[in-house]
């Protein structure tokens, strides 16, 4: 195709001026001759004048020879090429330009010039302005959703805004939406990045004809990172004048070992501990840091280290609240038993609520730090899913079973919930063993008795155990009477036999104010504790006492971010947020109703990206041998710009510079040929 002829380094075309020295010394000829005498000088003056038409000849050709060899280097040095013509170029002969720019959070390293995002910003320029005007640019970043075709001016303002974010995206995922946008035409596909390992999902990419891939590798300078991997509560629960303790662990990415590395946590904008810390090189390192909860109301924690220049993981938030009254919520079927409700009665510290299990349409499980069934008899499905969701998300049920067709119904709930079941009933037995290291006894006896008297049953449904159910009360003959087990976030706790005083005296026993306060008080503080930025699970929003259709507010800590989430109801009841991308940044965000503060959502973002892996060149180049791949490393950085601008010369141009080089030397050789050949 026709086509004109551009330079990549037009600068160098000025070294063409150097052609005047050849002719210069043509002219100019400082050679001297020596004058001899003849008699007769007629034969010699028409042999002169033979050779002197031949001599000019020649170093008019020799001439012409040097000045073509020099033109030819210079301009092979200015490294021309051909551009088609667009004019001749109909819309379905235009290739696409669709260029993946990495601005996730690993882009934030450092390279030797600034950071990695950065530099790759001047390779993305250097990549448009070598485009002719005119050409359709796709820009995708790791955060844009709409890809509308952009002008070059209009690309180049995209990614002058660009910032980091801690959104990421595959392989798989580019390649797709490259496809995508492609419609069926040739795609020239750059992508600029650090090609971090925890994205490169080769195998989940889709071979595509109509794509050339081109990767450009930029490598950071330093691939050490220490980060905050998690925050965990040694705790159950949270109680006032409770000491808490919490579990840190780090992250140390490095090929050394770190020393003394202090960790502060802060509480309510307080200071409360200070510690320092060893990490192995590439290895992780756990720490307990100890606090005292010392009011009723809502906890705003953070974690902190000090590690640049990947900052993002350097805090952990977390948040939790410590409610003035604890509720618990009984789901009976006919037959009141009022020993529940007159325990928990006696003190200011809990909320007691009574219902019939036909009363529990649209019920807010989530209220409730304990949900006790005693002896029901039937139930709805959705009552069913109710219940599962409310275990899910970190609540806690207590059921008694009544007679045999309360036990049928009871095993088919817990089959879903993948429990423990009730066993054939057996009569006329005495507990005989409490586990006492449980977590539900745990600092209930301050030493242990041997000989303590504890309650008899006459009818029981032994407790069918399962791996991971811890037994908290057995009789002699190893029967489970009561057990504990984890369903989803939440505590599931079993009692083979009813608490009718008739059947047992277990109301009446010491034991059972312990174990029930317990089980009200150990609401799982993983909850809410936190939550990470683009996770798939879900956002619950709490607001216990106030009013349900009043509108909810969320604002950051400083006040600069504000929206109204939109909210969902699950089966339970609970609120879950829809709108969780409105939370773009880690940190805690205040959920307020009415003016009153109702929840505290602690914001993290993923530690996908932390551990600093990438995969090389030779990694890619095995995936894609037909790809162009190149490493950039922010030592070379002009020379960077140069290799960017040839590769989208080469691939999108013809490049004609070796063909200047082959004429340099047949311009030598022939020089050489005419320069030996002799006069005749």
């Amino acid at each position: 195709m026709p086509g004109i002829i551009h330079f990549l380094h037009p600068e160098f075309l000025y070294g063409l001026t150097v052609l005047i020295l050849p002719v210069i010394l043509h002219f100019f000829s400082f050679k001297k001759y020596k004058k001899v005498y003849f008699s007769n000088f007629n034969f010699l003056q028409s042999l002169q004048q033979q050779r002197k038409n031949s001599s000019r000849l020649k170093n008019l050709l020799l001439l012409l020879m040097r000045l073509l060899a020099l033109g030819a280097i210079v301009t092979a040095f200015a490294c021309p090429y051909i551009a088609p013509r667009q004019t001749l170029v109909t819309p379905s002969e235009k290739s696409q330009v669709v260029i993946y720019a990495d601005n996730s959070f690993s882009m934030s390293n450092t390279g030797t010039h600034s950071s990695l995002l950065e530099e790759a910003k001047k390779h993305l320029f250097d990549i448009l302005n070598t485009y002719p005007a005119g050409t359709t640019f796709f820009l995708l970043t790791n955060d844009n959703q709409d890809l509308p075709a952009l002008s070059k001016e209009e690309t180049i303002n995209a990614i002058s805004a660009l910032k980091v974010t801690p959104h990421t995206r595959t392989l798989s995922e580019i390649f797709r939406t490259a496809r995508e946008l492609s419609r069926d035409k040739k795609t020239t596909l750059f992508l600029l990045s650090d090609f971090q390992s925890v994205n490169c999902d080769f195998q989940q990419i889709t071979a595509d004809t109509l794509t050339d891939p081109v990767f450009l590798i930029l490598q950071p300078e330093n691939t050490n990172n220490l980060y905050i991997k998690d925050v965990q509560f040694n705790q159950v629960f949270h109680q006032k004048n409770q000491n808490d303790k919490i579990t840190v662990t780090l992250v140390n990415s490095s090929d050394k070992d770190v020393h003394n590395v202090p960790v502060s946590l802060t509480i309510n904008g307080k200071k409360k501990n200070v510690t320092k810390t060893h990490i192995p090189a590439q290895g992780e390192q756990t720490l307990e840091m100890n606090y005292l909860n010392t009011e009723n109301g809502f906890y705003k924690g953070t974690v902190e280290i000090t590690d640049i220049p990947v900052v993002f993981d350097n805090k952990f938030f977390f948040s939790y609240n410590i409610q003035d009254k604890i509720n618990i919520l009984c789901i009976e079927q006919k037959d009141h038993l009022p020993y529940f409700e007159k325990l928990f009665s006696d003190t200011t510290a809990f909320r007691f609520n009574t219902l019939n299990i036909n009363q529990t349409a649209n019920l807010r499980l989530n209220e409730y730090n304990l949900v006790i069934l005693d002896r029901i008899e039937q139930y709805s499905s959705g009552f069913s899913s109710a219940i599962e969701n409310y275990l899910k998300e970190g609540g806690n049920v207590f059921i008694l079973p009544g007679g045999q067709r309360s036990v049928n119904l009871l095993n088919s709930l817990l089959a879903k919930l993948h429990a423990p079941q009730f066993s054939l009933p057996d009569s006329a037995t005495t507990i005989a063993r409490m586990e006492e290291q449980a977590a539900l006894f745990k600092d209930v006896f301050e030493k242990q008795e041997t000989h303590t008297a504890l309650p008899y049953v006459k009818k029981f449904y032994p407790i069918h155990t399962l791996p991971g159910t811890e037994k908290l009360l057995t009789d002699k003959k190893g029967n489970t009477l009561l057990a504990a087990q984890r369903s989803g976030q939440g505590n599931l706790y079993l009692s083979a036999f009813s608490y009718e005083p008739k059947n047992s005296d277990m109301v009446y026993h010491p034991i059972f104010v312990p174990v029930m306060v317990n089980m009200s008080c150990n609401m799982n503080s993983n909850l809410n504790s936190s939550w990470f930025l683009n996770s798939d699970n879900p956002v619950y929003i709490a607001r216990q006492g106030t009013d349900t259709d009043s509108r909810l507010v969320v604002r950051n800590e400083d006040n600069t971010l504000e929206f109204i989430p939109e909210i969902r109801k699950d089966f339970s009841g609970n609120l879950v947020m829809v709108n969780t991308t409105d939370l773009k940044e880690a940190g805690l965000y205040n959920v307020f109703s009415n003016g009153t503060l109702v929840d505290v959502i602690a914001c993290n973002y993923d530690r996908k990206e932390s551990r600093m892996q990438f995969c090389n060149g030779q990694e890619i180049q095995k995936h894609f041998p037909q790809a162009r791949v190149e490493s950039i490393r922010s030592t070379q950085f002009d020379h960077n710009s140069e290799l960017v601008k040839e590769i989208v010369l080469q691939d999108n141009n013809h490049y004609i510079a070796v063909w200047f080089i082959l004429l340099a030397i047949l311009a030598v050789l022939l020089e050489q040929w005419i320069w030996k050949r002799k006069l005749t």
